[in-house]
């Protein structure tokens, strides 16, 4: 088997420190330039630092570079005491909507609670645009590039790997980086939901509900960039429980278009007013939910004739009558797990992944 790229470039900056080529104190080549030389990518060499730095071998200074660590001298730098929260801020307090509010909480009370401040940049005011484009990109890191003593940085799930592999991790260096609310392929870590799992519970109550045909409605253009995840797993772990493939009806691109929305809710409401069994839907976006509840609460009885089992946890769900039946993340949770990711800096766990709790509230529309 062929040795990786980052291995060969971290077996031969091991081999200048130990024989004298680089000595202590000496900078080592950018990462730009290490890029070029062995013709790799800037995260391969990324990922070269990252382990010289935890073998303790070289140490990065803000704003200079990376340098060969002399083991004579103590490091007078102490640890980074400023989060850097780049994360869009939370809506006012409603209904329909508090993850970012929740999420921020976490965020903030973990933060304070084990010593850190804070620092927003201004530019994510500006984050709710459809399109994150380069000038925003650009913006954001001349806004984090001055902070002081950073200790990391928490960038919002509406940050595309394409963007952040761009303009964020050339700059980097050491600093710990979690993505809050979605997977990412990149060398960071990130907080997201346990998606598999979820359609796993999905599928059991499904299955306990009694009913014999299911609709299943994808929120393709949801930012956690896992209901095409939940969804297609739900839909398999009901074929693999012997539901033919002809009772599932698998719907995407919902809330893309409010005329197909109100088709796909009318053809809902044809099969459950005219099926002399029990209809299952499962919405993977509590707004579609909300829509289908105002549209068919009155002409279908869900939980008797219909069920309706939704994802998200906003609070509209338990104000219908009668209440949904939800899978619910808990997203204080992400909050916290996103600081903790940051503070524990753990690089062993490359682009690792770790998971929020969730709770399912049983309701009468099941």
């Amino acid at each position: 088997m062929a040795t990786p790229r980052y291995r060969i470039i971290t077996n031969d900056l091991l081999k200048a420190i130990d024989d004298g080529s680089l000595k202590p104190g000496d900078r080592i080549a950018s990462i730009r330039e290490l890029s070029d030389q062995y013709d790799v990518s800037q995260i391969t060499v990324l990922r070269v630092f990252k382990e010289l730095s935890l073998m303790g071998k070289i140490i990065r200074r803000d704003g200079m570079g990376y340098f060969v660590k002399d083991l004579s001298k103590p490091e007078n730098s102490s640890a980074g005491t400023t989060l850097i929260l780049a994360c869009r801020s939370p809506k006012m307090i409603s209904e329909d909507d508090n993850f970012i509010l929740r999420m921020t909480e976490g965020i903030h009370t973990t933060a304070l609670a084990r010593g850190l401040n804070i620092f927003v940049p201004r530019t994510v005011s500006t984050i709710r645009t459809p399109v994150i484009d380069d000038t925003h990109m650009e913006n954001l890191l001349r806004d984090i590039q001055d902070v002081p003593h950073p200790a990391g940085i928490i960038l919002d799930m509406l940050y595309t790997d394409k963007m952040i592999k761009k303009h964020i991790l050339p700059h980097l260096g050491d600093l710990p980086c979690v993505i809050a609310g979605r997977r990412s392929s990149l060398p960071v870590q990130t907080v997201s939901l346990p998606f598999e799992k979820c359609a796993e519970d999905a599928a059991r109550l499904a299955l306990k509900s009694g009913a014999q045909e299911f609709f299943i409605y994808e929120d393709t253009g949801n930012p956690w960039g896992g209901n095409a995840v939940l969804c297609k797993k739900l839909k398999e772990l009901l074929i693999q429980s012997g539901v033919p493939k002809s009772a599932i009806h698998y719907r995407e691109k919902i809330l893309s278009f409010l005329v197909r929305d109100m088709e796909l809710v009318q053809e809902l409401k044809e099969k459950i007013v005219h099926s002399s069994h029990k209809v299952l839907a499962f919405s993977s976006s509590d707004y579609f939910s909300q829509f289908i509840m105002d549209n068919l609460q009155k002409s279908c009885r869900f939980g008797s004739k219909a069920s309706l089992i939704s994802f998200g946890g906003f609070e509209c769900m338990m104000q219908n009558d009668p209440p949904v039946t939800s899978i619910v993340p808990d997203a204080r949770q992400l909050g916290t797990l996103a600081v903790e990711q940051v503070l524990k800096n753990d690089m062993n766990a490359y682009a690792a992944n770790c998971m929020t709790d969730y709770k399912i509230e049983l309701n009468g529309t099941l």
